[in-house]
Formats: C-alpha cells, structure tokens, sequence
C-alpha cells in the first residue's frame, strides 16, 4: 500500500458526525443596544444525513452556521450548546478550535473569492489546511489534494493556479476541495451557490449531492431555495426572523407544512403545472421582517400572517414536537389543514396586505 492509499483509508475510517444544537442564542452587539439574530433554536443533525436550514434572507441561517464554528465578531453574545459527537465545541478555546475545524466539522463558504488567499495558489492552500492537522510529507498532502480535486470534478494541473484564474464555478469547487480534503464528519455548507449563473447552481449542487452519497458525510445545508432542499435534505429546518418556526422530515415540511411562514415560502416559488391547467402565479407575503433590535411580544410572523390572532400578538408560541417527529411553533398548528387550503388563495393573502 502507498503512503498514499494509507492517508486515504486512514481518513475514510473517519464515522459521520451527529451535531446536536441546543437552545442557540446570538446577539450581536451594535450602538443601538443588542440585535437578536438567532433566539433559543434548537436542531439535531444524525450521522449521515443532511439537514436544510431554510429561510428568506436575514432570517439568521448563516449566523448559525458561524455561530457552531465560532466564527462571529468579538463583540457577540451567544449563548446555548452545540454538541459535536457529544462534546460541546461551542466554549472551546482557539487552540482546541483549531484542532476541531476542518478534520471534524468543515466550512463550505457562499463566497469562495473572499475565503481563498489571492496571492497563494490553489494547491497551496488546501495543502496548508492538511498540514495543520496532518504530520506527512509536502508531496502527500498535495497528492491528497489532487484528489480532492478530481473529486469535485477539476483537473490536478490546476493546482498551481491562483484563485483569480478559476471561475466562480471553479473556485467553489476548490472550496469544497479543501472542506473535503481531512475528511471531516460534518459539513456546513452556507449558500455554496450564492453569485452562481443557474446552470453552474444546478451543477455545483449536483456535485455536492453526489459527494455525500458517495461519502455519507452529515451535513448543514443553508440555502433559500426550496426546491435544492427537496433534492438534497432528508430533514429541513426553517427559520424566519431568527427562530426556529417549522422542522421535521423534508417530505413532510414541504408537502404538508403546519407554520403559515412555510406555506407562504411554498407560494414564493414557481411549480410546473399540470397538465391542461395555466402555470400558478407566484404569491408574495406582505410586510416585513420585524426589528430584532427591539423584536415583537407575541409571534415574530404575527404581524404578516393572515391568521393571525389576538393570542398571537400577545404571546409566542412554543416549538412543540408531535409524534411524528414534526415541530412547529404556532398556536394553531392543529388547524394546518384548514390554513393550506386558504394560504393556497392570493385573496387571502391581499387581504392581510390591505390590512397592514
């Protein structure tokens, strides 16, 4: 066997991680006082599985993620556990951060120009993330790394080019390269498209996907698409104004969603449609997102949902977990049913925008 095959089947023995978040708060420090981005989620990764962390833009998805690899500014608050195999990563210090990242939980980044070093070349830069960790010769950590790139699909001659010199397309594929190259039993990828023609999203997509049915690698999905989650997630989480409002297997939370946030998210993309009807027409959710600097008594959607009650306002509702594993925070979770049909009519929603 060569040294090679040795690093190879070393880091394959690598098991899949299981990351439990428990009650998650981030609080950014600005002049105006404390901004509330993420408020007590809570979420469960199993080993080999990939969950989608769903939402509009600003719902807090990528302050998640930077909060479990404790990438956020100094002057943040965050309190709650994130449990990486059952050790909480979440205190950690530097030092034993450093020792955490990229050989047991990885970073796929949404902008791939602003996390590559422009005046190192490729290879050099996913050979210096294996050498951190990895006591072997120069050569077989850039033999490491020209595998990794055929794996996403790049030929090994390219490793002595510099980031300028790859498409977008490219150098997020030589991110994914270097998320890849220690084998890492958790992956968080954050909006890996995001600045992507749609023909390079479909293809950088279906890179990932094949990536983690041939490696089973756990993985986070952020993303604002829908339909990447169905294709991809087994179970989807979704998040709107930094809470967590909707969670549980994908097929279910997509086909049968019990929050009013989620069955207006289902509007806001468009469906094929079937045969001998015309094409639906997308429906907008009126309003806006609430100030988190000073953020709402009741719930956070309360003021942009047509079902809104008094009760709403007044009170936020609980994350509670049914039987099937499906959680929702709403208060009137048990008339989902009822709210799919109407949610379905844009005079219900017009009528709510009439009314702000």
């Amino acid at each position: 066997m060569t040294a090679l095959q040795d690093l190879n089947a070393r880091l394959a023995q690598k098991p899949a991680a299981r990351l439990e978040v428990k009650n998650l708060c981030v609080a950014y420090g600005t002049f105006r006082g404390p901004f509330n981005a993420i408020d007590n989620v809570s979420f469960t990764v199993e080993p080999g599985t990939t969950l989608g962390l769903v939402g509009e833009s600003g719902c807090g998805k990528s302050t998640v993620v930077k909060a479990i690899m404790n990438l956020l500014p100094e002057a943040t608050t965050v309190t709650g556990d994130v449990l990486l195999n059952g050790k909480n990563i979440l205190g950690l210090s530097d030092k034993a951060l450093q020792q955490v990242r990229w050989t047991q939980i990885s970073l796929i980044t949404q902008s791939a120009m602003n996390s590559l070093d422009p005046v190192l070349c490729i290879g050099d830069q996913i050979v210096e993330s294996i050498l951190a960790h990895e006591k072997i010769p120069y050569g077989l950590a850039w033999a490491r790394a020209a595998e990794m790139f055929a794996v996403v699909g790049l030929p090994a001659a390219r490793l002595r080019e510099f980031p300028h010199q790859f498409s977008g397309g490219m150098r997020q594929r030589a991110v994914i390269a270097m998320a890849l190259s220690l084998n890492a039993g958790m992956l968080l990828a954050d909006e890996p498209t995001t600045a992507l023609d749609p023909i390079m999203q479909d293809q950088i997509m279906t890179r990932i996907r094949g990536i983690h049915e041939h490696l089973r690698r756990s993985m986070i999905l952020v993303t604002h698409d829908i339909a990447v989650v169905s294709e991809t997630c087994e179970t989807t989480a979704v998040m709107y104004a930094g809470k967590l409002v909707e969670s549980g297997a994908t097929a279910d939370v997509l086909q049968r969603p019990r929050h009013p946030y989620t069955m207006g998210l289902q509007n806001a993309f468009p469906k094929l449609p079937v045969r001998g009807t015309s094409r639906q027409p997308l429906i907008s959710i009126p309003g806006t997102v609430p100030n988190l600097l000073m953020p709402p008594r009741g719930c956070r959607f309360a003021s942009r949902c047509p079902f809104a009650a008094a009760l709403c306002h007044a009170e936020q509702p609980e994350l509670i977990q049914s039987s099937d594993g499906h959680a929702v925070a709403c208060h009137f979770a048990e008339r989902a049913p009822e709210f799919r049909l109407a949610a379905r009519q844009a005079e219900t929603w017009r009528a709510k925008e009439a009314a702000i």
